[in-house]
């Protein structure tokens, strides 16, 4: 049974599935093939093989069965069920039919010998990726891995199956969270390293561990060789690769930097979902909203993608978007489909790789839909998942998000400011650049029914220049947009030339930036930019109740209106009620307030 829809047949091949170009495949009789059936079960299961290579291995494995007949039925059984590991790897690979070819095939290889059942246990784990049968595929594993040992070493055809699974295993461990047992595993004797292509799967995790670590430098190095030795050998590696060097990009605060990555990648898996929706959170996070959207809109409904092994990683993709933008029908659907994973970590293709707690983005979209207390459930639950695995950014990634969070919604029984220092003492000391920046407080500025400013030290601001005060009322109500100097300097100079203003207007500037940042610990960009001409805040580093308010307004329903209409204390700048720059402003935080309580 093919679990791949029907296709031009690939060309001849050799025993080990290498083309043949130019001749007929040879003809051999039942013993000759039988010694070709060995030697392609002892070069292993065709594991993370290019498109190509896969098809053509299956297409050797079904020529050799049918060339065997009912002489040979545990090489036969042994030969299905490495086509099975090589089909499922196929693009456009039919799920169900390869679940029940799995499912028949280990019917079948009970009433045969150890080797057999081990290679039809692989199989059934390699047909199965769904995350909901992570503990199944980690039972098929174990099982298989004991008949292993009690299998001859030196019979290769026998033990084929064995670096399948080991990867199985691991993989199953990491995504269940289980790093002590994963541990053991990478020490034991069965990973260690003989011939049999464990070595290699090891070192995959070696390397992982070393990115779990903070260790960046090393995982780096690691993960440069083992691309370069996959593709030296015939195998893919391009998606683990990606994957890795985007959480090693991610770790150094160089998100944008992986958008060449994930180009490639699209174009290497054509028919995976994952890439294109990478593509489209990266896009949104740069403000790219149109080709975002245009991306978003080629990819499937979230209910429709295929339960293959980069579902649950392409789903928080999704849900990762859908926190940010988008119907809330569509972040109530995603959210229905995660919550079953809600304790499982995010792996990447064959598992060797993970994006992240699937608590996490459940966190994050549930506070956009409202729901505080699933949310810090999911937020604490995302903390312990990552302290527990020893994964050292994500768990300063995840105590920043439930600091955040509780100071967005005033939970006093959440350490948000311990959380935050341990999450900064982390980052500087493994070079986590980007959440060493996230770690620190950000200032809090506050113009619905007053203005108050809190710096990034937790103090109330002191000003020694109404001025500089004024200008950074008219910056917040500009909303992040670039305003330029001479439009600043006359609303706070009328009738003064502009060119005898640049060293008051510097002055102000320096003014406003010290009130943020009264220690001038963060850079000097970081939250007021000057550009050329123009002078703006940068949003993302501040905490500004106008932003916020409008923010709860835009999906506003149920929990999240209730939440914006506390936050509206006041009108907008009230304390200026004829200055030209605040009046649109304040006229529209006061319509959208009058919508919401009508609404109510």
């Amino acid at each position: 049974m093919s679990i791949v829809p029907e296709v031009d047949p690939p060309a001849p091949v050799d025993c080990y599935g290498a083309g043949v170009e130019g001749k007929e495949a040879t003809v051999l009789d039942p013993d000759a093939g039988l010694r070709r059936a060995e030697a392609l079960l002892g070069a292993g299961l065709p594991i993370d093989l290019d498109a190509g290579a896969c098809r053509a291995h299956a297409e050797e494995c079904a020529r050799l069965v049918e060339l065997l007949g009912p002489a040979h039925p545990a090489a036969a059984a042994r030969l299905r069920a490495s086509r099975l590991v090589a089909e499922t790897q196929l693009p456009g690979a039919d799920a169900d039919a390869g679940a029940r070819a799995a499912a028949e095939l280990l019917t079948a290889a009970r009433g045969l010998d150890d080797a057999t059942r081990g290679y039809a246990l692989v199989a059934w784990g390699f047909a199965h990726p769904a995350p909901e049968r992570t503990d199944e595929r980690v039972a098929a594993a174990s099982e298989a891995l004991e008949l292993a040992d009690r299998l001859a070493a030196a019979d290769r055809a026998s033990t084929g199956f064995v670096a399948g699974a080991c990867l199985l295993l691991l993989a199953g461990l990491l995504e269940q969270g289980d790093i002590r047992s994963l541990d053991v595993e990478l020490l034991d004797r069965r990973a260690a390293g003989d011939d049999s292509g464990t070595a290699t799967v090891a070192e995959w995790f070696h390397c992982l561990r070393s990115i779990l670590d903070g260790d960046v430098a090393t995982a780096e190095r690691r993960s440069a060789a083992l691309f370069a030795a996959a593709r030296s050998a015939g195998r893919d590696g391009l998606a683990l690769r990606t994957t890795q060097h985007c959480m090693l990009q991610w770790m150094q605060g160089r998100v944008d930097g992986v958008e060449d990555d994930f180009l490639a990648a699209r174009r290497e898996y054509p028919q995976q979902h994952l890439w294109p929706a990478s593509l489209a959170w990266l896009w949104l996070l740069q403000g790219r909203r149109s080709a975002s959207t245009a991306m978003l809109a080629a990819l499937p409904d979230p209910q429709r993608l295929p339960r293959d092994r980069q579902w649950l990683a392409t789903t928080v993709v999704l849900a990762e978007i859908a926190r940010l933008t988008g119907p809330r029908e569509r972040a109530v659907a995603l959210r229905e489909l995660l919550l079953p994973f809600a304790d499982h970590l995010v792996p990447v293709g064959v598992g060797v790789a993970f994006w992240g707690t699937c608590a996490r983005t459940l966190g994050l979209l549930e506070e956009r839909l409202g729901l505080v207390d699933e949310a810090r459930e999911h937020l604490e639950l995302a903390v312990a998942v990552a302290e527990r695995i020893g994964a050292m950014a994500w768990h300063a990634e995840a105590q920043i998000e439930l600091a955040e969070f509780a100071l967005r919604h005033a939970l006093h029984g959440i350490p948000a400011h311990a959380l935050l220092a341990e999450a900064a003492a982390t980052s500087a000391a493994r070079g986590f650049a980007g959440l060493a920046l996230r770690a620190r407080p950000r200032p809090a500025i506050r113009v619905l029914g007053g203005f108050e400013i809190v710096s990034v030290d937790g103090a109330p601001s002191e000003w020694s220049s109404n001025k500089a005060r004024e200008l950074l009322k008219m910056l917040v109500a500009a909303r992040g947009a670039a305003v330029g100097r001479e439009v600043l300097m006359d609303a706070l100079w009328p009738g003064v030339a502009p060119e005898r203003l640049g060293n008051r207007f510097a002055v102000a500037v320096n003014a406003v930036r010290r009130a943020l940042d009264p220690a001038r610990a963060l850079p000097t960009q970081h939250h007021l930019v000057t550009e050329g001409e123009s002078v703006r805040l940068h949003l993302p580093h501040l905490e500004i109740d106008l932003e916020r308010f409008h923010g709860l307004a835009e999906h506003a329903d149920g929990e999240l209106r209730s939440a914006a209409l506390r936050l509206y204390r006041g009108d907008a700048f009230s304390a200026d009620p004829y200055a030209d720059w605040a009046v649109s402003v304040r006229d529209h935080a006061r319509a959208v307030r009058d919508r919401l309580a009508a609404s109510g």
